[in-house]
């Protein structure tokens, strides 16, 4: 009769520690719950988009649950040891008000990096990235202003912040009645035991994984982790460590920028302008084909044989940091080679004998001594002096007004000249990139029964935005129409705008033949004044027989320096788009934001 007394006592005592193990649950049940739950709701939200469950998505969103059943029982353990302190007469002791304070502060953490990552996954198909990470980095307070004003009261943002404010109602409601659970259930509580014990090995695996992570020399702009990140927390951790590794990629670009040399040039085009547009969808403009008027003053100039368009060009990236590292340095995607190692073209046109102009109106006057490798790269107080003779340095409402930039740091010399101007082109907001009075498309130029009243105005604002830049880069050209030029002008990137899905703006999700048609492809075109034609019919021919070459933009410096007629270790005929020897066979690859994503002509085709 010993033995099942014994074994009593035994299954007593096992119960007993287990009950007080599970008791910060039992007591907390509301403050459990949020915390396990809450931030799960993007990796439930990213698996929900898939289009079928694999079995590394189904096993990293049980990983992620067990994770945050786990850290949920760990945040609850400070409010279940303070749970007892004595409360005086007077009023809430000390301890209560540390308690309050505390539960409010990880709330606040939990559910605001929650609702960041669940909007950014239900608006933008993505988690937390390194290329969110430099997005929110380089973003200055205008465009911020303008992404709030124009997502932020979008019916998805609405939605989601109603979710969570009923979350938030419950778990006040569940506070207030404060209701305790004695978990007597033997089998329950075998259950949770169990459950936090695996918790707790999933932990200790991934902090070892994450502290090899910050232990590990990564050389690549796109850091990847030696384990896939399973919680919102780990995909931050893991941004953040690939941002880190900015300052060795910084100095080696210096480095490159400083040793750069050239081997001689001609200067067969002595004045060159390279425009770079933003967020131009090839696909609404009416020199592609697009039944609106977008585009009808380089329409005219088309007509007229001074401008020529190319009809397969592709940006290496959908995300405009990411482009303009690859834009601006010889070194090619396809070829594996990385854009910081190379000197950036401008350095190499200055050490040739050009005056170099950088008109900006997305990063003029963030001039830093950071290490930032995106837009600010050219701002860079080491690297700026090395890039270009002058720049502009504020900002302005609208983009014609770069050209009174010009006027006041370019002087009217027959010096050979580089300019690059960057315009803000059809950066959403796209009602705020033309003056009222230029507005011409309005929602009832539209047969699109499929839109809302909504939709069908961001349709109209873009198109009117696509005008209007048609009007800036025709000034442009018009200002140097009476000089030996050659203007360049491409965009960084495409942009969705309804256009085979209710859509728009860029996604960073799985590419699609969708995605990279409408943001990927890109308008290229090469204009040249008549001086310029009648002084180099040889390119002229060259230039007019390349205009259904497939190119990516991410070589666009080989065009230039082959335009210039720069020779140097760096320049590659079979990479420039209107060479003789130009290399037809060459692969496209392509970027999500900074991360690998495919091969445009292999993806098109799916």
């Amino acid at each position: 009769m010993k033995w099942p007394y014994r074994a009593c006592c035994r299954s007593r005592r096992i119960g007993s520690t287990f009950s007080q193990l599970l008791r910060p649950i039992g007591n907390h049940p509301g403050f459990f719950l949020f915390t396990a739950l809450v931030p799960t709701f993007p990796d439930i939200l990213y698996a929900a988009s898939q289009e079928e469950m694999t079995f590394f998505i189904g096993r990293n969103l049980v990983l992620a649950l067990l994770l945050s059943f786990f850290r949920a029982y760990i945040l609850t353990l400070p409010l279940e040891i303070t749970r007892r302190k004595p409360v005086t007469k007077a009023g809430p002791s000390a301890w209560n008000i540390v308690r309050t304070l505390y539960a409010t502060l990880i709330l606040l953490i939990l559910g605001t990096a929650s609702f960041a990552e669940s909007f950014l996954q239900l608006r933008f198909g993505t988690l937390c990235s390194a290329s969110v990470l430099q997005v929110l980095w380089e973003t200055n307070p205008q465009e911020s202003s303008e992404f709030i004003s124009t997502y932020c009261t979008s019916t998805t943002f609405l939605l989601l912040t109603l979710f969570f404010v009923l979350l938030i109602t419950g778990y006040l409601l569940l506070r207030r009645h404060a209701p305790r659970f004695e978990l007597r259930n033997r089998t329950l509580r075998t259950t949770l035991v169990i459950v936090l014990l695996i918790g707790l090995g999933i932990s200790v695996s991934r902090i070892q994984i994450f502290c090899r992570l910050i232990l590990t020399r990564h050389d690549t702009p796109a850091v990847t982790a030696p384990s896939t990140p399973i919680s919102t927390f780990e995909r931050i951790h893991t941004a953040l460590a690939a941002n880190n590794f900015s300052a060795e990629r910084a100095e080696r670009l210096l480095q490159s920028l400083e040793e750069a040399r050239v081997e001689s040039c001609s200067f067969r085009s002595p004045v060159m302008v390279v425009i770079i547009g933003e967020s131009f969808n090839k696909y609404h403009s009416s020199l592609y084909g697009y039944r609106l008027p977008t585009n009808p003053r380089l329409e005219k100039r088309r007509q007229r044989g001074e401008l020529y368009l190319f009809s397969d060009v592709v940006s290496p990236s959908n995300l405009t940091t990411s482009v303009l590292n690859q834009i601006f340095s010889p070194a090619s995607l396809d070829a594996g080679q990385r854009w910081e190692d190379a000197p950036l073209f401008p350095v190499l046109f200055r050490k040739a004998g050009y005056a170099t102009y950088h008109l900006d109106n997305q990063a003029a006057g963030t001039v830093t001594n950071f290490h930032d490798l995106g837009l600010k790269n050219l701002f860079n107080a080491r690297s700026n002096s090395l890039l270009f003779t002058a720049v502009n340095t504020q900002r302005h409402v609208t983009d014609p007004e770069l050209l009174g930039d010009y006027d006041r740091i370019v002087p009217q010399t027959d010096s050979a000249e580089l300019t690059l101007f960057h315009l803000m082109g059809q950066h959403v907001r796209y009602n705020y990139r033309f003056p009222p009075e230029e507005a011409h498309f309005t929602p009832a130029d539209y047969d699109r029964p499929d839109l809302t009243d909504r939709q069908l105005q961001i349709l109209a604002d873009y198109d009117n935005a696509t005008r209007y830049n048609d009007k800036v880069v025709d000034s442009i050209l018009q200002r140097f129409a009476h000089r030996e030029a050659v203007v360049i002008y491409l965009p960084d990137h495409g942009e969705e705008m309804f256009d085979y899905r209710n859509q728009f703006g860029r996604t960073y999700t799985e590419l699609t033949p969708g995605i990279c048609k409408y943001q990927f492809e890109i308008p290229f075109m090469i204009w040249m004044s008549d001086s310029y034609r009648q002084r180099h019919p040889e390119i002229v021919r060259q230039v007019a027989g390349a205009s259904s070459r497939r190119f990516s933009s991410d070589d666009l410096p080989h065009l230039l320096f082959d335009l210039a007629g720069i020779r140097c270790e760096w320049f590659d005929p079979t990479r420039s788009l209107i060479n003789d020897r130009f290399d037809h066979s060459r692969r496209r690859p392509l970027l999500r934001g900074y991360e690998p994503a495919g091969d445009y002509d292999s993806l098109i085709r799916q």
